[in-house]
């Protein structure tokens, strides 16, 4: 595997070579139970390609302890080891910028250098304007005049020129750093916020007193039957199809986030706790009313629901305390029959 300064990294290895990775991932994939899902494919790829000596040893070391690679497992492996490090990316980003600048001010030197002479040479017609006397002589000065104007002419061109590339080059880091930050924050399999990010909008939340804070939990209800009985790919989507309603709502400043496997959250801003319950039951109506179906088939796989906690920032609240209270609640709403909110109170 060789890496492109884009992201994710780039494979570039024979058709033949490829083939046999797929070959021998495939089976891996299946004996730990997993979807062969992108994430999935990619963490075993790696492995049995045997050039991620660091994903190896990681993946190694839970097989001895006779630990399966599930989904969640694999995600977490995929972020760590596959995808390439921020601080990595980072510093690639930033020897760019570098030579970037670095070839910018050598071209405004060079045009320094350039000014410099043009000015003495100026100087000089000027001064030997004023002692000509001849037709000849004035003819040579201002052939002399014309060529230095020509000369710093084209020097200032060649700076704008230099300048404009480099303004080009300093957007392309730009929309590469904007990539990589996205990327880094973002869950592979819903394009929510991933677990790191939202733990960081959290802490941040609660910090700020000027806000008030909602935050949702979100549990599927029987999510590992729907695996059991339709499979990981279906799974899957319900995943997906839920997290696209939890974007619907995260509007403004509202983020929504996948908390791992099937929980999922929101944290809602400057609302009270009757209109944070009032997006929850949006989300929980519109999820309890759908139909999904089986790939490729009109059959419906039943009524899906989730189950809600809600708590609301307190003063002096910390992260860990918001999330405990929710998760208190959400565990009643499991206790009361699913398919329903609680408020902490």
């Amino acid at each position: 595997m060789s890496i492109s300064p884009s992201f994710p990294p780039f494979y570039d290895e024979a058709t033949d070579k490829a083939a046999e990775n797929l070959r021998l991932a495939l089976p891996l994939i299946r004996k730990n139970d997993a979807p062969a899902n992108p994430v999935n494919y990619a963490v075993w790829y790696e492995y049995v390609s045997g050039n991620n000596a660091d994903l190896s040893t990681a993946i190694d070391e839970l097989t001895e302890n006779s630990e399966a690679i599930t989904a969640n497992i694999s995600q977490s492996l995929y972020e760590k080891y596959v995808l390439m490090d921020m601080p990595k990316r980072l510093k690639e980003a930033n020897t760019g910028l570098n030579g970037v600048v670095n070839n910018a001010l050598n071209n405004i030197n060079d045009v320094e250098s350039k000014t410099n002479q043009c000015l003495s040479n100026f100087k000089e017609s000027q001064a030997a304007l004023k002692k000509c006397d001849d037709i000849d002589g004035l003819k040579a000065l201002v052939g002399q005049i014309l060529s230095n104007t020509k000369e710093m002419s084209q020097t200032s061109e060649d700076l704008k020129e230099s300048l404009e590339s480099s303004v080009l080059e300093i957007e392309k880091l730009k929309d590469e750093l904007n990539c990589v930050k996205k990327s880094a924050e973002r869950d592979s399999l819903t394009d929510l916020l991933n677990r790191g990010a939202f733990d960081r909008e959290l802490q941040a939340a609660c910090e700020d007193d000027a806000v008030n804070v909602a935050l949702l939990l979100f549990d599927l209800d029987h999510f590992k039957a729907i695996n059991d009985n339709f499979g990981h790919l279906l799974g899957d989507k319900v995943i997906r199809f839920f997290a696209s309603l939890l974007k619907k709502q995260a509007t403004g400043l509202h983020l929504a986030a996948r908390y791992g496997g099937e929980e999922m959250a929101m944290i809602l801003f400057n609302l009270s706790q009757q209109e944070a319950f009032s997006i929850a039951e949006k989300v929980r109506a519109e999820f309890a009313n759908s139909r999904l179906k089986k790939r490729g088939s009109d059959e419906s796989i039943g009524q899906v629901t989730v189950s809600v906690g809600i708590s609301m920032k307190r003063m002096g609240d910390s992260p860990l305390e918001m999330i405990d209270r929710a998760d208190t609640v959400l565990f009643q709403s499991k206790k009361n029959g699913r398919n329903t909110i609680t408020v902490a109170l």
